[in-house]
């Protein structure tokens, strides 16, 4: 008698030959091999992990993981939830982040407009943005949102395309996605810290 073998299914996602991801999940297989199939290029939305919807149960967005986040975000920084709050109030609704005026004036009194310590605008909003996507797991912000974020302290960057080519734990992709480079992912730390809680000089050293 043959004993049957139950084949192990399980999901990868490869750049070229570099394995990104690899989950078994029996059912998500059947859910893109369907997908494949039938021809259709997304995936049912209600079926998306709970901690990619970001909702509670009756679609209104889930303070309670907010809260959580933003307790993350803070621990990464090394600073009080207190602060982030004050400096860029996360939230899980769009534009995602509300910068803090006082915070934004004292970045623009203490640095220069030009010159090595210069930080362009879009480069503040797609840093905060970034580190904020990464702990709610939205994914990848865009230049678009990061503008959105610009425009809660009333501010526009038209340079933001090279202002993100040009900054080196920034890195730019298609459909104006931005994307933190891993190997400088300190710098994007340190200038989080620096605007939620206005003190500069770490910066300028």
């Amino acid at each position: 008698m043959t004993t049957a073998v139950k084949a192990k299914l399980s999901v990868v996602l490869k750049a070229n030959e570099l394995v990104i991801a690899e989950v078994e999940d029996a059912i998500l297989w059947q859910d893109i091999l369907t997908a494949i199939n039938s021809g259709k290029s997304n995936l049912d939305s209600s079926k998306a992990p709970e901690e990619k919807k970001i909702e509670g149960q009756n679609g209104t967005p889930d303070k309670g993981k907010e809260s959580d986040h933003i307790g993350k975000l803070a621990t990464q920084l090394g600073i009080t939830t207190d602060l982030v709050n004050g400096g860029c109030s996360p939230s899980n609704s769009a534009p995602y982040l509300h910068l803090d005026a006082h915070c934004w004036e004292a970045m623009k009194k203490a640095l220069p407009s030009r010159g090595t310590s210069a930080i362009a605008p879009v480069v503040v909003a797609a840093t905060l943005l970034g580190l904020w996507f990464q702990k709610t797991g939205l994914g990848n912000p865009t230049q678009a949102q990061a503008q959105e974020v610009l425009g809660t302290v009333n501010v526009t960057d038209k340079n933001s395309s090279r202002a993100i080519q040009n900054t080196s734990w920034l890195q730019g992709r298609t459909g104006g996605q931005i994307v933190l480079n891993p190997a400088e992912i300190s710098k994007a730390i340190k200038l989080a810290k620096c605007f939620c809680t206005k003190q500069w000089a770490e910066w300028k050293e």
